[in-house]
This record gives structure tokens, sequence and C-alpha cells, in this order.
């Protein structure tokens, strides 16, 4: 590993050089939020961000792309076009790590030929997180709030004016010879972790690990799931901005001589009520409850053979808190984790407690 401290006037430098070669994403402000997008500029990059409104998987999984193309029976394939390297530069652990969890599903056993070739084609620069939203829950499931692994460059703010920059991969040992720096001391070393501790108290939320799959197995029938689908919308927006969620349809669409057509692939959301719809419109998924229960279940650590063959037991959660973020009616993973583990009641529930108070004022206007 090699470490070094620069000034952040020498960081944009450095962006410089980076983009002489490469296309940079990086999360950039957007009125009062912050997303993910193409860079030209290191003025443009907001390093002081909490968290962007959609995660940056759709560089590595597409939203919709398309796969081949038959006309008349000649069938051509449509490979993901990658004219240069992409730089990936102020991605948060959270994120990161959801990287780590997509690559046991797409590059593990069952290898996705498109996600490798966009993996492989993305250079990660890490920064450690400073501002936590009070959504975010990563410290407690140790995904956060800065990287352990999985980064070929790691950048702390370790003061006012200066950036401690650290190498995690070969990859990252040549990119760091571009840094106009000073190599790190042990004392600018123990500013890092100075900064860590000073972050980890900022989180308002957390999430107790500890035998949850096991728990959420012995309660598929807790009244809470039952209540969740009622007040639950089914809209999908928790999936959508979710990093680890990964599930997608496959379909052909044809021009009117059926003749000639595409085949595309799209995300799809197990929220959704036609997901789980099979032949002759039987459906397996059809309550909301059910619904609710998979995707908590699921980012919880639970979801059957499939999740334990992948995942090995870890939870697909990575402690964003988009979900949280992005619901309307207030339904909070950190509750439903708390009602299962027996920490809190389902009537404590924000959202279970909001519709509560609604149907009492209500009845209380009718009397």
């Amino acid at each position: 590993m090699i470490a070094k401290v620069c000034k952040e006037s020498k960081l944009a430098q450095f962006f410089n050089k980076l983009l002489e070669e490469y296309d940079i994403i990086a999360p950039k402000k957007k009125k009062n939020l912050y997303e993910f997008s193409e860079v030209n500029d290191f003025r443009e990059v907001a390093l002081d961000y909490s968290t962007t409104i959609l995660p940056p998987k759709k560089y590595l999984i597409p939203q919709k792309e398309n796969l081949l193309r038959f006309v008349k029976g000649e069938i051509t394939s449509e490979e993901p076009q990658l004219k240069k390297k992409q730089v990936i530069f102020g991605i948060h652990a959270c994120d990161l790590n959801a990287f780590l969890l997509l690559d046991k599903v797409f590059m593990d056993k069952f290898p996705c030929p498109r996600y490798v070739k966009r993996r492989e084609n993305l250079i990660t620069i890490a920064l450690t997180c400073i501002n936590p939203s009070d959504t975010c829950f990563c410290e407690s499931i140790g995904t956060g709030p800065t990287p352990s692994k999985g980064y070929d460059l790691l950048l702390t703010k370790i003061n006012e004016n200066y950036y401690l920059i650290e190498s995690g991969s070969e990859t990252g040992e040549k990119l760091i010879k571009l840094v106009e720096g000073k190599e790190a001391s042990s004392k600018e070393l123990e500013e890092k972790n100075k900064v860590i501790e000073l972050t980890k108290q900022k989180f308002k939320r957390r999430i107790y690990v500890d035998n949850l799959p096991e728990l959420i197995q012995k309660n598929l029938n807790h009244e809470l799931w039952r209540l969740l689908g009622e007040v639950d919308l089914a809209c999908g927006q928790c999936v959508l901005s979710c990093p680890t969620c990964y599930c997608f349809d496959v379909k052909d669409e044809l021009n009117l001589s059926l003749d000639s057509g595409i085949r595309y692939k799209e995300w799809d959301a197990c929220f959704l009520l036609e997901f789980a719809e099979v032949a002759l419109g039987g459906n397996f998924r059809k309550d909301r409850s059910a619904r609710v229960r998979q995707f908590m279940g699921h980012n919880l650590g639970w979801g059957g053979a499939l999740q334990y063959d992948v995942f090995n037991g870890e939870l697909k959660c990575v402690g964003c808190g988009r979900c949280i973020k992005t619901c309307p009616v207030g339904i909070d993973i950190t509750e439903v984790a708390a009602v299962i583990k027996g920490e809190k009641s389902v009537s404590e529930v924000t959202a279970i407690k909001n519709i509560l108070t609604n149907v009492g004022e209500k009845n209380a206007r009718s009397i």
C-alpha cells in the first residue's frame, strides 16, 4: 500500500490528468440533491456529498440495454460499446460494497460477459464519507464510512486543506504516482482514523445484524408484513434506488411484419405486481405483504437457497438508506429489523404508527 498526502489543488491537478485518458463519473450537485454523472471539470465534483439520489450501479447494469437484433432469421448480438476506460471518482463505501455484492452475482459462478466487460473497464477511486445523511446506517453493518477493500485508490479528507490518498490495487499504485504530494506520515494516517471515528458518531440509525436471516425465517408470518402491506404503495421506488437490487426482465420488441426486432433487458422490481406473474395469470406474490417481505427479507439476509448460495448469508443491504429516503409512506428497513429482533413493537414502526393514527382520527371524527 502506498499513501500520499496532497492539497486539494493538487487533487484537482490529478483529476485533470485522469481526464486526459479516462471518462470520469463523479457525484455532482443537482439543486439540493446529488447524482452520479459524467464530469469534465473538477469544480463540478461534490466531494462533501452525503448520498446520491440513485446509486452508480447503472454504470455496471444499465437500466435498459439491447441484447440482440434479429432480421428474417439473421441474429446479431449487440455488445457493450466501451470507447474509453471509466473512472468512478468519489464513490462512498456503501456503494463500493454494493459493487462487491453485485460481483458475486454476475462474476462468480455464472459470469455475465456484459457485466464483466464493464466491471473490468471501471477504475474505482473511493472517498471516505464524512457527511452521512439522517437515513444512513452503513456503520452498524460494517460497510462504511470508509471501505476496507475493493478500491483502486481511497481519498480521505484529513483536514480543511489536505487529502490522504491510499492505493488498494496494482492499478492504484500506478495512478498514485500521478499525484503530486508527499509520503504520508504515521501521524497523518492516524488523522484518518480520527476522521472515521468522528463520522461514526454522526449516524442516527443502526441495524443489529446478529441472527437476522434466521429470525426472518422464523417470522415469515409475523403481523408486521401484513400491516406493512396495507401501508405500502408498491411503487417500487425502494428497489429502483437500491444499489444491490439486480433483478431484470428480458423482452422482445417486434416490428409490425414480425420479421425483425430486438431483444432487450431492463430492470425489474420484486415490489411490482407483474414481477411474480406466471402463465395463465397466476401470481405467487399477489399480496403486497408478500412483496414487502421479499424485498426486506432479501436485503436483510434471507431469501432461500439462492440467497445463501450467492451471498453466503451476508446482508444484501449496505446501509445507504436510500430506500428509507425514497419511500413515500415512510417504511424504514431499520425499524423492520428491530421488530424482527424483538427490539421494537409493531405499533412503534413509523409507517404503521402514522396509518393507525390517521385511522384513529377518522374514527374519532365520525363519532
